[in-house]
């Protein structure tokens, strides 16, 4: 039977079969099998990192033992992107979830977290690379329930790592992924004082006095972080890149996709970025802020204990709660530009829902900011 290639996207997947094949053939293990058809499909991922050139869904059937069984790959393009992403110390170095992958560091992490296996990496002649790993069944967190499963299971995984398992030394992960993050956010992030002579509501002039305040300190903060015990982080625990199925047992276990921002962090710093990018994409809910604050920090010690950690809960709480200010370097000046605009056009129903979403958001940022500042004299010894 010859070969069926549909393919609905201007990647050269014909150029690719052997390729293609052969990560198969690591599906199905090794397996005389003959391949059917070939779908590639444009997933049109809408928020993909600066370094992501498009993510693609290949699947079809083979035939083993004169059966048809289906496959599926998910394809990743990632490419090189501005000289900063060059630096393998950068946030965002472009090449890292490739060297990830060939590292073969996933097939090594603690046991209470899954990763996508990896099938195949490859180097293109244009200079992108092809990232081929499986397809993921499970289902996104949507309630209080589902994402403090998914911190107490962070607390075990980061425990992990100061309760005896060694961290990777790989020179390509990232040592200080908060301060490369902050630092990009604040050369991109609209400038702050243009809109101040817009800025007319006691709030708004509120919100700008204490970030003014809250930047002056952010060296130092950024420094104490490195005081907080280490643990390998995965630092871009938005909602899509969680899933929760089910393990032999049929019990719930996580699996972590995008492991681009791999990083070796403070103690709390993953479960600030879970729960902060989790409100600024609207997966939280504006009335469940404080709940979800306060949740998911216990649910994170308790992950901790779990794995024998006896140590200073307040340290846990200082990277959790300073994590999650820092946002405020991206959130604050979008705020500021948004209330401007929303005066130009105070009927734009969305951009009132947004301001008000992003105000909401910089209250939490302005309690945990102040939180990490008295915890900080418990941190720096």
């Amino acid at each position: 039977m010859n070969l069926l290639v549909y393919n609905n996207t201007s990647l050269p997947i014909g150029n690719k079969i052997d390729q293609i094949y052969a990560c198969i053939q690591k599906i199905f293990g090794e397996v005389t099998l003959e391949l059917i058809t070939i779908t590639c499909d444009d997933l049109d991922y809408k928020t993909p990192n600066f370094t992501t050139a498009g993510i693609f869904h290949l699947h079809g059937f083979v035939r083993i033992n004169n059966e048809q069984q289906p496959w599926s790959i998910i394809l990743k393009v990632i490419k090189a992107d501005s000289a900063e992403k060059e630096e393998p110390h950068h946030h965002n170095y472009w090449r890292r979830e490739a060297l990830v992958f060939e590292s073969k560091l996933l097939e090594d992490l603690p046991k209470v977290i899954k990763a996508a296996r990896s099938y195949l990496v490859e180097e293109q002649r244009d200079g992108t690379i092809w990232l081929s790993m499986e397809r993921v069944e499970g289902n996104y967190a949507h309630s209080l329930e589902q994402f403090d499963f998914i911190a107490r299971q962070l607390g075990r995984f980061n425990g992990s790592y100061i309760t005896g398992k060694e961290i990777p030394n790989e020179e390509w992960i990232c040592r200080g992924w908060l301060k490369s993050w902050t630092t990009s956010s604040r050369m991109y992030a609209p400038n702050p004082e243009v809109y101040l002579n817009r800025l007319q509501r006691k709030n708004e002039l509120s919100i700008w006095t204490w970030f003014q305040g809250f930047t002056k300190d952010i060296e130092e903060n950024l420094t104490s972080l490195e005081c907080l015990p280490r643990v390998l982080a995965h630092q871009d625990l938005s909602q899509m890149n969680m899933l929760i199925n089910k393990n032999d047992s049929e019990s719930d276990q996580l699996v972590l996709i995008d492991w681009q921002f791999m990083s070796i962090s403070g103690i709390g710093e993953d479960l600030g970025k879970m729960f902060g990018v989790n409100m600024s994409l609207g997966i939280i809910p504006t009335i469940e802020y404080e709940a979800f604050q306060e949740s998911l920090f216990k649910a994170y010690i308790k992950g901790l204990r779990d794995m024998g950690w006896q140590g200073d809960e307040r340290l846990a709480r200082y990277g959790y709660c300073l994590s999650t200010a820092l946002r405020s370097v991206w959130e604050v000046p979008q705020f500021l530009s948004l209330a401007a605009q929303l005066k130009d056009d105070p009927l734009n129903s969305k951009l009132q829902d947004r301001v008000v979403q992003l105000e909401q958001i910089i209250n939490i940022h302005q309690e945990m900011a102040l939180e990490a500042d008295k915890l900080k004299v418990h941190i720096i010894i």
